[in-house]
């Protein structure tokens, strides 16, 4: 299938009045990332320490000058616990209002390989090994799809633009999963496969930075915002 190439770039946000910086942010570390399994669209909730992680990136952001203002301050969600339970507690901890629920946040559909342990699927010997190193959640039976996945990005992104914009925000925080943080990345540059990929930590926070151009299409740039974790956190 042909994907779509509707991409978020400067003309994406032509419409922007004034600045925005868009935070996305993992949720902290859950039951299923402490067993080291393929959770998917499994609920696992939080543990202790992706409680602390949540706390800790609260704590961060509180002190960010894009943050000094919490009325302009908006934090969306994934519905799955994991990632509301960390918006809670990032917005709790911050002093910003109560997260929105997007269902367009939450993860990717690991298909067949949901539940099980990377310990037991990671060999050679697993005949759908190779072809998932070759090709990520492309190569596994009932995964969600990547023209799926990119569509999905798309809407993600435009509900997080358009909330920006009718609600006059300055900040956006989305808190959302590693699989589906890749590709709410990669529409920014237009990628329609898996690879390359993004390391996203538990907790990892990222800023895409939106500037208006008067007569132009918005200036967009990439920012690392990303002050490391105490090391016993990670």
């Amino acid at each position: 299938m042909e994907l779509n190439m509707e991409r978020v770039d400067g003309a994406f946000f032509a419409g922007c009045k004034h600045p925005v910086e868009f935070v996305f942010i993992r949720h902290g570390e859950s039951e299923g990332n402490a067993a080291g399994v393929f959770q998917g669209l499994l609920d696992f909730p939080l543990t202790d320490r992706g409680r602390e992680q949540a706390r800790l990136r609260g704590k961060q952001l509180k002190a960010l000058p894009c943050c000094v203002h919490p009325n302009k301050v908006g934090v969306f969600s994934s519905p799955m616990g994991r990632a509301r339970e960390t918006a809670e507690l990032v917005a709790e901890t911050a002093g910003f209002a109560p997260p929105t629920i997007v269902q367009s946040l939450t993860e990717l559909d690991t298909g067949v390989w949901t539940g099980k342990a990377w310990a037991d699927v990671r060999s050679e010997d697993n005949e759908l090994w190779p072809h998932f190193r070759a090709k990520s959640w492309a190569a596994i039976p009932e995964a969600e799809s990547e023209s799926a996945l990119y569509q999905r990005a798309m809407d993600a992104w435009k509900y997080l633009r358009d909330q920006s914009i009718d609600h006059n925000l300055q900040t956006v925080i989305a808190v959302s999963h590693a699989g589906f943080l890749q590709w709410l990345f990669r529409v920014t540059l237009g990628c329609t496969s898996w690879f390359p990929l993004i390391p996203v930590h538990n907790c990892g926070m990222f800023r895409f930075k939106v500037e208006p151009i008067k007569g132009h299409a918005a200036y967009v740039a990439w920012e690392t915002i990303d002050e490391p974790l105490p090391s016993a956190l990670l």
